[in-house]
């Protein structure tokens, strides 16, 4: 059986937006060039405002370009989102290719996705949009694209370490939401870590609160022997 490789690490902050799977044709280019403006602005600005000239100019595009490639706005910032999610659905599959134990893919997906809300910061405030404002075809989208796989995955790797005598039985739709929300707070709600001191979320807090999800995901789902059963008392007699 082979071990998690340590690959070297690259600046989070770096990252690009997922790329398709096949080189996009040509006419294809201006497309690319958008998606990658509107990830590059909206990283800088942690999900604030960014309009469709900004994009533009980022993209050295011309305005119109964005409903002659996607219809609006809106429809650029769904085919963004529906790119990046497509990418930890990706990554799900290739986990899965890996011969490694329930818990080491457990623990790799843990902190793939605590550092995924630092490459896109600002896909939660999209997500909370989504979900709110996109009605129930924009709901279906994300469900479809990200939330039904996902917690399918976390129902074939909980059944599988079950299996082995690696994790007790789990709910997959509520460990869905567990790991999720875990990794999501602690992003979402940022400014409170100032009020704790915290100036920002550095490379060593990052590893610091990784390692600290991990372990508590880990621990909640590890399989644990029966509690002995107290002892009976002896009726005086």
């Amino acid at each position: 059986m082979s071990t998690p490789s340590r690959r070297p690490r690259r600046s989070a902050a770096a990252l690009p937006p997922p790329r398709p799977v096949a080189a996009p044709p040509r006419a294809d280019g201006t497309r690319e060039k958008l998606l990658a403006a509107t990830h590059e602005l909206l990283r800088e600005r942690v999900g604030g405002t960014v309009s469709v000239t900004e994009i533009c100019a980022r993209a050295s595009a011309n305005v119109a370009m964005v409903k002659y490639c996607f219809g609006s706005k809106d429809a650029m910032i769904a085919a963004l989102i529906e790119r990046i999610v497509g990418g930890f659905v990706s990554e799900l599959a290739a986990l899965d290719a890996r011969d490694l134990t329930a818990s080491a893919k457990l623990s790799i997906h843990v902190a793939e996705i605590v550092r995924n809300y630092v490459r896109y910061p600002y896909l939660n405030r999209l997500l909370s949009t989504q979900l709110a404002e996109a009605g129930d075809e924009g709901v279906a989208l994300l469900s479809r694209n990200f939330a039904i796989p996902a917690r399918d995955w976390y129902g074939r790797l909980l059944a599988d370490g079950r299996k082995k005598g690696e994790f007790r039985a789990i709910d997959p739709t509520l460990f869905f939401f567990t790991v999720i929300g875990l990794a999501e707070f602690f992003f979402t709600a940022e400014p409170l870590l100032r009020r704790f001191g915290v100036a920002k979320v550095d490379a060593a807090l990052l590893d610091r609160y990784i390692a600290h999800v991990t372990e508590i995901v880990l621990q909640g789902v590890t399989s644990r022997p029966a509690p002995a059963a107290p002892a009976r008392r002896r009726a005086p007699r």
